[in-house]
Order: structure tokens, then sequence, then C-alpha cells
């Protein structure tokens, strides 16, 4: 039983640390994510080559229930 503990608890640490993996998000959320201009969801944005975030492209302006009814 107590093998069986261990492992478990050491698969356990094992996945919370690959959750950390490096992902980035800069301006949103979840439940209130960042949108590309075109409308898409944007969850995770990744640093460009010079290691900066174009907030621009992806704001919550551009998600489509932040937009006023026409």
């Amino acid at each position: 039983m107590q093998k069986v503990t261990l492992i478990a608890g050491l698969a356990g640490v094992l996945f919370l640390a690959g959750c950390a993996g490096g992902r980035t998000e800069p301006g949103g959320s979840f439940f209130d994510p960042l949108c590309m201009p075109d409308g898409s969801v944007v969850y995770y944005e990744y640093p460009n080559k010079a290691g900066q975030f174009d907030e621009h492209t992806a704001s919550k302006a551009n998600c489509p229930w932040n937009k006023p009814r026409a």
C-alpha cells in the first residue's frame, strides 16, 4: 500500500510540473480570453524571436462578445 501511495504522489507531482511548461498568458484568462482580429480565441501567446509579446494583435476588444451590437 505504501508503494501505491508513493507512486501516486510522484505521478501527481510530475503532472503538476508538466502543467507549468513555460506557457504564458499575458493579458487573458480561460473565462476572459484574448481574441485575434478575425475573432478567434487565443488562450496562450508565445513571445516572438525578440522575446516580446505583440499585445496589439490579440486583445479583448477583438472578441465578438465585447463588440457593440450593430
